[in-house]
């Protein structure tokens, strides 16, 4: 179903209007939001139809899963954000994509949620005194979406301080695999980012860019510095996350170095042991120790000062 939201001046109120057809509703006075969230594969087609919109960027537009960009054409411009819908860090399952073709006097917009309060957020704000115009409500999407990513960046600063103390104190596989999937989740946050921050940085610095015409100077760099301030966090905190996975790593293998060098040393200790014994478990008939009444007690006791002996060079040498 599309949904229409038009400001109507008799009632001096906003209207909300559920259609199917789209071309009679066009009479309505400016700014018009129309919301395809809800809308069919059909009435998207007949919008974009009905608004002479590019196929290229009608194409990308109606697409489910779409990195963030933004295009122009004649008379509208298509901006792609994604928000965080996820409580935290530890998993990401969809990220809330918002598709907006917008004009001087019109609004589309596609939003997907799986966060109801977010849903609620991602919606325009209509004035009472219907003083709005489009360009205010994009103001307010893309705000809405940096701020989605804001919130649970400062909650994982404080998660990520008590990682690295259970990790400090006491680290495990657990933790190791936690880190692992925060990570994970932290590369791919980064890369929606940096996106959207290279979206209004081309915007701020590029000759007679289309964002520029809609938004002043000052809501172009409010915007591109909230985006780079999260881009800079998330690349933090996934520096901080690989430190600690690589300290862990450099622990474990520290602490089977020393299994191994306890090992190594109780082989060297038995080697010459067990050849002894391999020696002179040999059943030959002319072997003149086999005669020798003392001989099974002094080959005992020159094997206890082998083993000892080689005890007294490994302290001598601090490998132990």
């Amino acid at each position: 179903m599309i949904h229409i939201h038009y400001y109507d001046p008799e009632l001096a109120a906003w209207q909300q209007r559920q259609v199917q057809q789209i071309a009679q509703e066009l009479r309505l006075s400016a700014p018009i939001w129309l919301d395809l969230t809800q809308a069919t594969n059909e009435e998207e087609s007949q919008v974009m139809h009905a608004m002479a919109i590019a196929p290229t960027m009608a194409e990308d537009f109606t697409r489910q899963r779409h990195p963030p960009k933004f295009e122009a054409q004649a008379h509208f411009s298509l901006l792609v954000l994604r928000g965080y819908a996820d409580p935290d860090f530890s998993e990401i399952t969809q990220s809330a994509q918002v598709n907006l073709l917008f004009s001087g006097d019109v609004l589309i917009s596609k939003v997907q949620c799986h966060e109801p309060l977010l849903a609620a957020q991602l919606k325009p704000v209509l004035s009472a005194e219907g003083k709005v115009s489009v360009v205010d409500w994009v103001k307010h999407f893309t705000l809405v979406v940096s701020a989605s990513y804001l919130g649970k960046l400062l909650s994982f600063e404080e998660e990520l301080s008590e990682l690295e103390d259970a990790m400090l104190h006491k680290g495990n596989d657990e933790l190791m695999a936690t880190m692992m999937r925060n990570r994970s989740v932290l590369r791919k946050v980064n890369r929606n980012l940096a996106y959207q921050k290279d979206i209004f940085s081309d915007a701020m610095y590029e000759e007679q860019h289309v964002l520029a015409n809609h938004f002043s100077n000052a809501d172009l760099r409010d915007f591109y510095e909230k985006f780079e301030r999260l881009h800079s966090m998330t690349d933090m905190y996934y520096d901080q996350l690989s430190d600690l996975v690589h300290g862990y790593m450099s622990t474990t293998s520290h602490q089977i170095n020393e299994r191994m060098k306890v090992l190594t040393m109780v082989s060297t200790i038995f080697i010459p042991l067990t050849f002894v014994a391999g020696v002179y478990g040999m059943n030959f008939h002319n072997m003149p120790e086999l005669t020798f009444a003392k001989g099974y007690f002094i080959t005992l006791l020159a094997m206890l000062f082998m083993g000892l002996g080689s005890l007294a060079w490994f302290k001598f040498k601090h490998w132990w």
